[in-house]
């Protein structure tokens, strides 16, 4: 009877959905909905301030249906004044300027429209548009659309599957969509996962134990949900509080809107997501576990307290270890109910709630480990491993609280792959960290040997493969790699002898082709240091060719020399480089473009006037003997037929 009171009691206080001017930047006022971006498809596959690996999502996804080519819209009336390509993150990219003030970034795109690509072609950067290599154009005029107006075409370029990623910002700050009208109104439930309570000293106990308990939930009735274990937690000392949990968007996970923690009538701790600044998109550590959460949602990991260093908009309250649960504030004997209330698109909401109680146990008995630390954000550190070859420095703001690091060889690792010489010892850097803020340096010394010009730096994976670290480089005076990193794990210098491999797509499994959407195809990988981005030696008959290349599924486009689209037979020739300087063998491609059909002259129209008979004129010519018509009345009466026009080749715009 009292868990049912107490559940009426709490829905009375879970917060109204209306949009607040907080929601909005100062002094905007949202006369009409935005328009939705994506024609013809209704999804949202991923939602605002959601977890990324390293950042805070940003904006929020919309679906295409796995579709390429599907009309992007301006979602209200503006001008585009900008266009990006950034092939490792957003792809091709496109601003708008709107005339309400804010501004909003469309990305994953595979083109954009004709009248954005006039105004691109127009740019002293143009060049590099044509040939596919990163920009950051400002269009030299603006190009005006009206809400709801064609201005990009979906794609999958980038980071990801083929989707579009929208961000609406102003004076540096992220805004949540939902709010502008690009949300659900008929939402999927939110679901609460698991329960995760973590001690927050080295003497803390819970249910008897001094480490991390994970508990599922499950649904007791329509959107509330309990414990799946006992529904009481006894503590002794301070404890944080995190809850995994989701929001149903078809297939997809979902985060959520807003997350409050309360004992009683009291919230502890919380959050809303409805903005988020720009110089905080590192920042997520701070609200989500970043050792559990996965940026697919299983799980989103976030913690009802406050860690060191929060300062994140939309918290309901930044004081020092707001949220934590402490027993000395806890009388013997009287349990208190912790509700977790949370919120999302549609004003879905979901409740979850259990008990914690005071623990008189005696654990003196128990050794704990204490907990060390070598790395504070307000200071920098430098250390070494054993053997003097590998060093390590934590600038200031290497991390965002505090943290501990060590370095060790391991030298019963071996890289055997074939082509990969091993120039130094594996090292791991440890124990398993995410929440770096700037990162730390790693220095690698290495033995001078005649293979260092093809050596770099390499990432130990956990099935045993390796991965080239992008951005190192090399002191040949000091005889070492160094590179930035915001990650731990296994390191290793080798040096890449193997060349990478170039051949036919399977999508060219054909030697004849019709001209129209025509696509030229070659595919290249590289079990070393990959595949330069522009590393390529092409020519379609003799002539020198330009291709990009897809690193996600290894494609090479090659599209130009513009001939290669023209009726008639070609030969392409095609070799590609890696990051080690290995050039690949040569591939050799004969095709055929199929002529397309012959359009039609079309009749030149008559210029003689036609005179126009009376009935009583017919009447008297049915009675006269009939005469040969003129042949120009003839032409007049002969129905004209025009072939369709044969497509364009395949646009290099995108």
């Amino acid at each position: 009877m009292l868990r049912s009171f107490v559940f009426v009691l709490i829905t009375s206080f879970f917060p109204i959905l209306a949009i607040s001017s907080s929601d909005f930047p100062p002094g905007f006022v949202l006369k009409n909905p935005y328009v939705w971006p994506v024609k013809g498809y209704d999804s949202i596959t991923g939602a605002f301030g959601e977890f990324r690996t390293g950042h805070f999502h940003m904006g929020q996804d919309f679906s295409t249906g796995g579709r390429i080519g599907v009309p992007i819209l301006a979602v209200a009336k503006g001008k585009v004044t900008r266009v990006q390509r950034r092939w490792t993150s957003i792809g091709y990219a496109l601003f708008l300027q709107h005339d309400d003030g804010m501004t909003s970034r469309y990305g994953h795109l595979h083109k954009f429209a004709p009248k954005v690509v006039k105004q691109i072609l127009k740019s002293k950067q143009s060049k590099r548009f044509k040939d596919r290599t990163d920009f950051d154009i400002a269009l030299p005029e603006p190009v005006e659309v009206e809400a709801g107006e064609t201005i990009a075409f979906s794609g999958d370029t980038g980071v990801g599957p083929p989707h579009l990623h929208f961000e609406l910002f102003k004076d540096n700050v992220y805004y949540n969509p939902m709010h502008f009208g690009l949300g659900y109104n008929a939402a999927e439930p939110i679901v609460f996962n698991t329960l995760r309570i973590t001690p927050q000293t080295p003497r803390t106990f819970i249910n008897g134990r001094n480490e991390t308990i994970e508990i599922p939930f499950y649904e007791t009735s329509g959107n509330r949900f309990e414990l799946s274990e006992s529904p009481t937690l006894f503590i002794q000392g301070k404890v944080g509080i995190q809850i995994a949990i989701h929001q149903k968007s078809n297939n997809n996970r979902l985060g959520i809107f807003t997350l409050d923690m309360l004992i009683g009538d009291n919230i502890l701790q919380g959050f809303q997501l409805s903005k988020i600044l720009k110089e905080h998109t590192r920042k997520n550590v701070l609200l989500y576990d970043s050792s559990v959460s996965k940026p697919n949602g299983n799980p989103f990991s976030y913690y009802l307290h406050t860690r060191d260093g929060n300062d994140l908009l939309g918290m309901r309250s930044n004081g020092r270890e707001q949220g934590l649960l402490d027993s000395e504030q806890m009388k013997m004997g009287e349990p208190k109910e912790v509700t977790i209330r949370a919120t999302g698109m549609g004003g879905q909401m979901s409740l979850a709630s259990f008990y914690v109680l005071k623990d008189q146990g005696d654990y003196s008995h128990i050794v704990t480990k204490e907990w060390k630390y070598n790395v504070y954000y307000d200071r920098y550190t430098t250390f070494k491993s054993k053997d003097t070859k590998v060093e390590l420095f934590f600038p200031v703001n290497a991390v965002y609280s505090k943290a501990f690091f060590e370095i060790e060889a391991q030298e019963q690792i071996k890289i055997n792959t074939q082509g990969l010489n091993q120039l130094s010892s594996v090292y791991k850097i440890g124990p398993d960290f995410k929440d770096f803020n700037l990162g730390y340096d790693l220095y690698v010394k290495v033995p001078k040997t005649k293979d260092i010009n093809s050596a770099d730096l390499y990432e130990v994976l956990s099935d045993g493969n390796v991965k080239k670290i992008n951005g190192s480089s090399f002191s040949s005076w000091g005889q070492f790699f160094k590179v930035r990193l915001r990650k731990t794990g296994l390191f290793v210098v080798l040096s890449d002898q193997t060349p990478p491999n170039i051949y036919l797509h399977e999508l060219m499994n054909k030697t004849v082709y019709p001209r129209e959407d025509f696509a030229l195809y070659l595919k290249a990988v590289d079990v070393g240091s990959g595949i330069m981005p522009d590393g390529f030696d092409i020519t379609v008959d003799g002539i020198p060719g330009k291709a990009e290349f897809f690193p996600k599924d290894g494609r090479l486009e090659i599209f130009e020399p513009e001939s290669l689209y023209e009726p008639g037979k070609h030969t392409v020739l095609a070799s590609v480089r890696d990051f080690a300087g290995n050039w690949s063998s040569t591939v050799r491609f004969d095709y055929e473009i199929q002529t397309p059909p012959v359009v039609e002259e079309k009749k030149k129209p008559i210029t003689e006037p036609i005179s126009v008979e009376t009935s009583k004129e017919k009447k008297s010519t049915k009675e006269s003997k009939p005469k040969q018509s003129s042949p120009k009345v003839q032409k007049v009466a002969k129905p004209i037929t025009i072939a369709p026009k044969a497509k364009d080749k395949k646009s290099t715009s995108r």
